[in-house]
Protein backbone atom coordinates (compact mmCIF):
# COMPACT_ATOMS: atom_id res chain seq x y z
CA UNK A 1 0.00 0.00 0.00
CA UNK A 2 1.32 3.63 -0.63
CA UNK A 3 1.79 5.98 2.10
CA UNK A 4 0.56 9.32 0.31
CA UNK A 5 1.17 11.53 2.99
CA UNK A 6 4.52 9.51 4.29
CA UNK A 7 6.17 10.71 1.11
CA UNK A 8 4.36 14.30 1.63
CA UNK A 9 6.53 15.04 4.55
CA UNK A 10 9.52 14.06 3.50
CA UNK A 11 9.25 16.48 0.61
CA UNK A 12 8.37 19.02 2.87
CA UNK A 13 11.25 18.49 4.76
CA UNK A 14 13.86 18.29 1.88
CA UNK A 15 12.36 21.57 0.60
CA UNK A 16 13.06 23.28 4.15
CA UNK A 17 16.25 21.84 3.87
CA UNK A 18 17.82 23.47 1.10
CA UNK A 19 15.29 26.91 1.33
CA UNK A 20 18.09 27.18 4.98
CA UNK A 21 20.94 26.09 3.90
CA UNK A 22 23.23 28.31 2.35
CA UNK A 23 24.79 27.32 -0.97
CA UNK A 24 27.82 29.08 -2.51
CA UNK A 25 30.38 29.15 -5.49
CA UNK A 26 34.03 30.82 -5.48
CA UNK A 27 32.85 34.21 -7.02
CA UNK A 28 32.97 35.03 -10.63
CA UNK A 29 36.47 36.98 -12.17
CA UNK A 30 35.22 40.34 -13.17
CA UNK A 31 34.28 40.06 -16.94
CA UNK A 32 36.35 41.69 -18.46
CA UNK A 33 39.68 40.27 -17.10
CA UNK A 34 41.88 43.42 -16.39
CA UNK A 35 45.60 43.02 -16.74
CA UNK A 36 48.00 45.76 -16.71
CA UNK A 37 51.55 45.60 -17.48
CA UNK A 38 53.80 48.59 -16.72
CA UNK A 39 57.76 48.50 -17.57
CA UNK A 40 59.86 49.89 -14.59
CA UNK A 41 63.33 48.66 -15.75
CA UNK A 42 65.13 48.23 -18.70
CA UNK A 43 66.74 45.14 -20.27
CA UNK A 44 70.65 46.14 -20.24
CA UNK A 45 74.09 43.96 -21.54
CA UNK A 46 76.40 46.73 -20.08
CA UNK A 47 79.97 47.61 -21.52
CA UNK A 48 81.84 44.75 -23.13
CA UNK A 49 83.90 44.51 -26.40
CA UNK A 50 83.98 41.78 -28.65
CA UNK A 51 86.80 39.98 -31.48
CA UNK A 52 86.44 38.89 -34.62
CA UNK A 53 85.15 35.69 -33.90
CA UNK A 54 81.40 37.14 -32.33
CA UNK A 55 79.90 35.54 -29.84
CA UNK A 56 77.16 35.65 -27.33
CA UNK A 57 76.03 38.15 -24.59
CA UNK A 58 73.26 36.95 -21.71
CA UNK A 59 71.66 38.52 -19.16
CA UNK A 60 69.17 36.06 -17.03
CA UNK A 61 66.17 37.54 -14.70
CA UNK A 62 68.62 37.68 -11.52
CA UNK A 63 70.97 40.23 -12.82
CA UNK A 64 73.80 37.99 -14.22
CA UNK A 65 76.12 38.23 -17.10
CA UNK A 66 77.79 35.60 -19.34
CA UNK A 67 79.55 36.16 -22.52
CA UNK A 68 80.88 33.56 -24.77
CA UNK A 69 82.87 32.95 -27.80
CA UNK A 70 85.30 36.07 -28.25
CA UNK A 71 83.36 37.89 -26.03
CA UNK A 72 85.12 40.61 -22.82
CA UNK A 73 83.46 42.09 -20.06
CA UNK A 74 83.94 45.26 -19.00
CA UNK A 75 83.10 46.59 -15.70
CA UNK A 76 82.39 50.39 -16.01
CA UNK A 77 79.50 51.97 -17.40
CA UNK A 78 75.50 51.44 -17.16
CA UNK A 79 75.40 48.33 -14.80
CA UNK A 80 73.54 45.11 -16.18
CA UNK A 81 70.27 44.73 -15.69
CA UNK A 82 67.71 42.83 -16.53
CA UNK A 83 63.92 44.34 -17.24
CA UNK A 84 61.24 44.18 -14.64
CA UNK A 85 57.99 44.34 -15.68
CA UNK A 86 55.01 44.81 -13.03
CA UNK A 87 51.87 43.27 -13.70
CA UNK A 88 48.88 44.27 -12.15
CA UNK A 89 46.12 40.89 -12.00
CA UNK A 90 43.83 39.43 -9.93
CA UNK A 91 45.19 36.99 -7.73
CA UNK A 92 45.26 33.49 -9.74
CA UNK A 93 44.99 35.04 -13.05
CA UNK A 94 46.74 32.88 -15.93
CA UNK A 95 48.97 34.47 -17.48
CA UNK A 96 51.49 34.08 -20.97
CA UNK A 97 54.29 36.02 -21.97
CA UNK A 98 54.80 35.81 -26.05
CA UNK A 99 57.24 37.98 -28.37
CA UNK A 100 57.56 38.05 -31.95
CA UNK A 101 61.74 37.92 -31.56
CA UNK A 102 64.37 37.77 -32.68
CA UNK A 103 64.61 41.74 -32.33
CA UNK A 104 66.95 43.68 -33.85
CA UNK A 105 69.44 46.38 -32.13
CA UNK A 106 70.89 49.08 -34.39
CA UNK A 107 74.29 51.03 -33.81
CA UNK A 108 72.88 54.53 -34.81
CA UNK A 109 76.35 56.08 -36.35
CA UNK A 110 77.67 52.70 -37.84
CA UNK A 111 74.03 50.96 -38.47
CA UNK A 112 75.44 47.49 -37.57
CA UNK A 113 72.69 45.35 -36.27
CA UNK A 114 73.03 42.70 -33.41
CA UNK A 115 69.91 40.58 -32.56
CA UNK A 116 68.13 39.87 -29.34
CA UNK A 117 66.84 36.78 -28.04
CA UNK A 118 64.36 37.20 -25.12
CA UNK A 119 64.93 33.78 -22.97
CA UNK A 120 65.05 34.03 -19.26
CA UNK A 121 62.02 34.76 -17.37
CA UNK A 122 61.95 34.55 -13.35
CA UNK A 123 58.63 32.84 -13.69
CA UNK A 124 60.79 29.79 -14.95
CA UNK A 125 58.57 29.86 -17.89
CA UNK A 126 56.57 31.64 -20.00
CA UNK A 127 53.05 30.82 -18.78
CA UNK A 128 52.45 31.90 -14.92
CA UNK A 129 49.78 32.37 -12.13
CA UNK A 130 49.96 35.96 -10.75
CA UNK A 131 50.24 35.16 -6.75
CA UNK A 132 50.16 39.36 -5.84
CA UNK A 133 47.43 39.36 -2.67
CA UNK A 134 45.16 41.70 -4.96
CA UNK A 135 45.33 43.43 -8.30
CA UNK A 136 46.74 46.60 -6.93
CA UNK A 137 49.66 44.77 -6.00
CA UNK A 138 52.11 44.24 -8.79
CA UNK A 139 53.57 40.83 -9.84
CA UNK A 140 57.04 41.56 -10.66
CA UNK A 141 58.48 39.41 -13.75
CA UNK A 142 62.12 39.70 -14.59
CA UNK A 143 63.05 39.18 -18.45
CA UNK A 144 66.60 38.40 -19.62
CA UNK A 145 67.96 37.93 -22.89
CA UNK A 146 70.84 37.30 -25.45
CA UNK A 147 72.35 39.43 -27.78
CA UNK A 148 74.10 37.51 -30.82
CA UNK A 149 77.49 39.36 -32.11
CA UNK A 150 78.18 38.67 -35.58
CA UNK A 151 81.39 37.36 -36.57
CA UNK A 152 84.06 39.49 -38.96
CA UNK A 153 82.83 42.66 -37.76
CA UNK A 154 85.27 44.82 -39.05
CA UNK A 155 85.59 47.18 -36.45
CA UNK A 156 82.64 48.49 -36.42
CA UNK A 157 80.67 47.07 -34.01
CA UNK A 158 81.89 49.76 -30.93
CA UNK A 159 79.47 51.78 -29.96
CA UNK A 160 75.79 52.63 -28.24
CA UNK A 161 72.54 50.05 -29.95
CA UNK A 162 69.75 51.20 -29.36
CA UNK A 163 65.88 49.16 -30.32
CA UNK A 164 63.05 47.92 -28.58
CA UNK A 165 60.97 44.18 -27.92
CA UNK A 166 57.82 43.94 -27.42
CA UNK A 167 56.14 41.13 -25.17
CA UNK A 168 52.70 40.35 -25.26
CA UNK A 169 51.02 39.47 -21.64
CA UNK A 170 47.96 37.50 -22.63
CA UNK A 171 45.33 36.37 -20.11
CA UNK A 172 43.14 32.90 -20.09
Amino acid sequence: MYNFSFNKTYFWLLLFTFSVMEVSAQENPPIPIEVEVRTSRNLNFGSFTAGNSGGNVTVSYDDQRTVDGDIFELNFGQPVSAALFDVYANPGTIIQIEDMGPFTLENQETGLQIQLFINSFSTGQRTFVTQAPNAQTPNEIFVGGTLRIPSDNSGNLPGTYFGNFTLNFIHQ
